[in-house]
Parts: structure tokens; sequence; C-alpha cells
């Protein structure tokens, strides 16, 4: 037992002696930083990093003009008009659409604020068996107001990467013609009976006006400066609308700037070029001569 007491009063005087060995260890380490500290140049000195105090300044407005729908409306699926003498059970028709943009750049490029305008004409036709056959038109504009956040703003003077939020809205109107006909109703080809022409065939129209659809949308893109105050860049749109209001007889087949009906969600692709006209802002002059002048304190 004395010798468990012994052991244990050795083991307790060890422990001591080693921790104030450590203590004056720590001790004059800290004194050699210190007299480190005291011959490095302030030249070489690490600086602490100073950030940008955020100011709310415009910074900028760029004027963009969608390039996809005219090459894809015009070359990548060209327009096909009617011609009476092509052969039956064939689609036929076209479509118009363009889209300019602007987008206000707030807080030293770190939020933008954007409004999207467009319009399209869109025209289907099909020629059926016994010379029936139907037209639909749909005419109508569309708008989207909403903003960007430039997640890449410390990195990007001008440029962007961004991520956003938009709210669309479309009004438009359409027409659908059709001519009908029906062996059951004992048609026959247009004749001429002691002179006068008759055809069988039925003809009816329905149109209607002030219709509207609004929808949200999830943006993702970038706008990269190509030359001077020129822009280009594209947006990917996650798009999900809500119901189309004004349709009593016909269902619209095609909203503007949505695309077609068939289903509550859509994926787009916009590309566009775009005209930087860039602000001055004298704040921003002075919180950077600001820094320049902290950053060289010593």
């Amino acid at each position: 037992m004395k010798l468990l007491i012994h052991f244990f009063f050795i083991f307790l005087v060890s422990i001591f002696f080693s921790s104030f060995s450590l203590c004056a260890q720590d001790r004059k380490t800290d004194l050699r930083k210190d007299s480190l500290k005291n011959t490095v140049p302030d030249s070489l000195k690490a600086r602490k990093k100073i950030k940008k105090p955020f100011k709310f300044t415009v910074d900028g407005v760029r004027v963009n003009f969608d390039l996809l729908y005219p090459v894809y409306d015009n070359f990548i699926v060209p327009p096909n008009p009617f011609k009476p003498d092509e052969p039956l059970l064939r689609a036929y028709g076209f479509k118009r659409r363009y889209e300019g943009s602007i987008d206000v750049g707030f807080a030293q490029n770190r939020f933008f604020a954007v409004f999207d305008y467009g319009f399209s004409t869109i025209e289907r036709i099909r020629k059926g068996l016994f010379y029936t056959g139907f037209t639909y038109q749909n005419t109508g504009s569309y708008f989207r107001i909403g903003a960007d956040y430039n997640f890449m703003h410390n990195t990007f003077k001008d440029e962007a990467m961004f991520v956003g939020f938009r709210y669309a809205r479309a009004s438009f109107k359409h027409d659908f013609q059709f001519l009908g006909a029906s062996e059951a109703w004992n048609y026959l080809v247009p004749r001429s009976v002691a002179g006068v022409i008759i055809d069988d065939r039925y003809v009816g129209n329905i149109n209607e006006s002030g219709l509207s659809a609004s929808w949200v949308e999830l943006v993702l893109g970038l706008k990269v400066n190509v030359w001077k105050q020129f822009f280009m860049g594209y947006t990917t749109r996650l798009m999900i609308r809500s119901g189309v209001k004004g349709e009593n007889v016909l269902l619209a087949n095609e909203l503007p700037g949505f695309g077609s009906t068939n289903r509550t969600a859509r994926l787009i692709f916009n590309y566009y070029i775009g005209y930087r006209i860039a602000f001055k802002s004298k704040p921003r002059k002075i919180i950077e001569k600001v820094i320049e002048k902290t950053e060289g304190v010593k």
C-alpha cells in the first residue's frame, strides 16, 4: 500500500513539472513570434481582407434580343405554306416569334431587374380526305417580369452567372375553321347539276378573343461580354403554368411565350445578343479609393 501511494505521489509530481515546462516552452515560442513580427518588414506582412461596402447603386441597362426563335422558325423548322395541289393528309403551317428584354443592374452587378416582351403568330393547316380539313390560327403577346441574382459578382465585373425568378402573362386570340364531310350523310364530290354547283360539305368557324394565361419561371443563365459593350448569353427556363382564362368552346393549342399546352410544365432555352449602357457611379469610385487607402495602412 505504501508503495502504491509513493508511486502515485511521484506521478503527480512528474505531471506538474511537465506542464510547467510546456507552459515555459509556449511562452518562449510566443516571445519568438513577437520578435519575428518586429523584424519582418511591413511590406511582407499579410494584409487583412477588407470587404467592399454594399451600395445599392444602378450600374447599367442592357437591351437584349432573342436569336433562337427567328433561327429556329426560319431555318431549323422552316415555314410550310399551304398549297392546294400538295398531297392529302399533310400538315402545313408556320410560326413567327420575336422576343426582347431589358435588364437593369444594381449593387455592383449583384442584382438585375428584368422585363421581357414578345409576340407570336402561329398558323396550322391540315388537308384531309374528301376535301376536309382545318385551319388553326393563334396570335398574341406576352411579358415577363422578375429579378436575377448574380452569384459570381465578386469574380465578374460586368458579366454574370445568375439564377432568378419570373412571373409571366400572355394575352391572345385564336380562330378555328374547319371543312367537314361524311359519307354517312350521303356526301358526294362537289358537282354541277343543271349548271348549279352543289357542295355537300359543311363549313364551321370558331373564334375567341380576350384569352389569357399566366405562369411562373425559375431561370438560370449566363451573360458574357464578347466585344466592347456587346454581350451574348443564354437563359434556361423551367415554366409552370396555371389554367387558361376565356376559352369557352375551343381549347387553346398553344400559348404565346409558353408553347404547346399539352403539358403544364415546360423547359425552354433562349439565346440572346445584347448591348449594355453603363452608368458612371461616383459613389463606387469613392468607395474604391477608400478601400485602397485602407489597404495601404500598415
